[in-house]
């Protein structure tokens, strides 16, 4: 069963037992409402917030109304686009290649208010990459911006696609009459809003199917938490074809600031918005923080960005010392470090950064949210269930993912311990341990060691290679490949050089080539008794040398 039969099917459920949920769940309508009396004299009377305002990347500025005339202009160009397709009425699969910008979020929004889904495709991609992506999520329509247009000049969408230049939605003209329209949707919370693609471990990029209320409920927990509920301008400069700039967004958006934005993530460039528009929130990778502290060190002269009063934490941890620079570098700041994935919507539990438990248990994660269950399995194993969490995987039986109580097996290792109602704390506390898998986390993305494995074997010259991710300063963890080669070089930087070469040619994405490389004559004499390898022996073996790569 494909995604519409399955969005048609639970459409019709929803309709029946829970259309009142529906009103409450609706991703358009959250993100909207707090801009409908968004005027000329400021917003709500009752408002402490000034004036919403939208700069753009092109550093205009617009007030919250425009936004809403920008979804709304988004919003009749994708219905001209499925009217091309001849089906009008039907629920219509958008995929979304732009920079972070507002036009995302409209076409997001837009494409929301009308029953449909969405297909954000991460511009790191190669063109085949995206292409591939949109077909396996049936997009009837792409969406593009000038600079994916000119990124994927080559790409034939293929399967009768309309391609849609995302300037087709434009901003109301100064004096344009715009009116708040309260969004409809065809179905229900279990509707389809976006689907998310995520690393699988064989490989194969998988997409989380996300729904109305996954990423209401995911907006809830993080204002629940103390984020951006008081926030007046919230800086994009995470990516939102991930799931943490998304959620974020739409966080943001429901609690009515203000929204800058970045094309693309540049620490000199971020420092300057931050203080130019008084920013006052964003959420980052450690990565991401790692290279606003070296920016800040080589340019600003420990300056003090004091404006900033939250920063939320995702894909990974800060170490003890990056957590004191961070807390150096934004004094005012409250850090709340998330545990989370795609899967989930974002945020499965939270930490704040001055919780003592976190000086002396590494492991510990912080609780988790009102809206998502956590225990764990037999192994060790983290299972989450409730409202947040996808429908599934697009194309993957549900049984298949989940077990018949409805519990999602994150592939975390880790340890769960209930709380008592009267303690206070919003749910139960977790702890991580490791990954069940061996996935990749560098620079905030996933990279799954097997598909990196498979475009470096086929070269010519290589025998056999082991992917696998080594702790590093700035990214996390790098992407590491030893490898066997077919014949004896005396060359190892030339054959490096020529693989490195080889994963470009073969469309891999650049952040999933090795930074650092072994040669040993056999991997088979690292196999163990069963033939297996185990990745571990080889990060120890890296580990020395891979901290200095740059």
């Amino acid at each position: 069963m494909n995604l519409r039969d399955e969005t048609r099917r639970d459409a019709r459920a929803s309709n029946e037992s829970n259309h009142q949920t529906m009103a409450r769940a609706s991703v358009a309508r959250s993100a909207t409402r707090a801009y409908a009396r968004d005027d000329d004299d400021g917003g709500d009377d009752n408002s402490s917030r000034p004036r919403v305002a939208f700069v753009d990347v092109d550093g205009a500025r617009r007030s919250g109304t425009a936004f809403i005339g920008l979804v709304g202009n988004a919003a009749r160009a994708l219905e001209a686009a499925r009217g091309a397709r001849g089906e009008d009425g039907d629920e219509v699969v958008v995929g979304i290649g732009c920079e972070t910008s507002a036009r995302f979020l409209a076409h997001w929004v837009a494409t929301c208010g009308m029953g449909g889904t969405t297909v954000p495709l991460n511009s790191r991609w190669e063109g085949r990459e995206a292409r591939d992506a949109a077909r396996r999520a049936r997009c009837d329509v792409v969406v593009l911006d000038e600079t994916h247009r000119a990124r994927w000049w080559d790409v034939e969408w293929g399967g009768g696609v309309v391609v849609v230049r995302a300037e087709e939605a434009t901003w109301p003209e100064e004096g344009d009459e715009v009116a708040w329209e309260e969004p409809t949707t065809s179905g229900g919370d279990a509707d389809a809003c976006a689907l998310v693609y995520t690393s699988g471990t064989t490989g194969m990029p998988k997409a989380a199917v996300l729904t109305h209320e996954g990423v209401v409920s995911a907006t809830r927990a993080k204002l629940e938490a103390g984020l951006y509920g008081d926030a007046k301008t919230y800086l994009h400069c995470a990516p939102l074809f991930h799931v943490g700039g998304l959620s974020s967004a739409h966080a943001t958006l429901a609690a009515g600031c203000g929204h800058v934005f970045m094309s693309k993530f540049d620490p000199e460039k971020m420092l300057e918005l931050i203080e130019r528009e008084s920013v006052d929130a964003f959420i980052a990778v450690p990565t991401m923080l790692h290279m606003l502290v070296e920016q800040a060190n080589a340019t600003c002269r420990g300056r003090e960005f004091t404006s900033v009063r939250t920063i939320l934490v995702g894909a990974g941890r800060l170490r003890e010392g990056q957590l004191e620079s961070v807390k150096k570098m934004f004094p005012q700041s409250k850090i709340t470090m998330a545990y989370g994935m795609t899967e989930t919507t974002s945020s499965v539990t939270f930490l704040d950064a001055e919780d003592p438990r976190l000086a002396h248990d590494a492991m510990f994660a912080g609780n988790a949210s009102r809206y998502v269950e956590v225990k764990t399995d037999s192994e060790g194993q983290l299972l989450v269930r409730g409202p947040a969490l996808m429908r599934g995987y697009s194309d993957v039986p549900r049984s298949e993912t989940f077990d018949d109580d409805g519990w999602f097996a994150t592939g975390d290792l880790g340890r769960v311990e209930e709380v008592d109602a009267s303690s206070g704390e919003t749910g139960a506390r977790v702890w991580l341990y490791g990954r069940k898998k061996d996935i990749i986390k560098t620079g905030g993305e996933n990279v799954s060691p097997e598909e990196v494995e498979r475009v470096v074997n086929s070269h010519e010259h290589v025998a056999a290679s082991v992917v696998f991710g080594a702790s590093h300063p700035k990214w996390g963890e790098i992407v590491c490949a030893c490898v066997e080669l077919a014949n004896a070089v005396e060359d190892e930087d030339a054959a490096e050089a020529s693989i490195r070469a080889h994963c470009v040619d073969a469309g891999l994405a650049r952040f999933k080539i090795p930074k650092y490389f072994m040669f040993i004559p056999r991997l088979q004499d690292y196999a163990n008794a069963m033939g297996k390898i185990n990745r571990n022996e080889f990060r120890a073996l890296a580990e020395r040398d891979a901290v200095n790569v740059k």
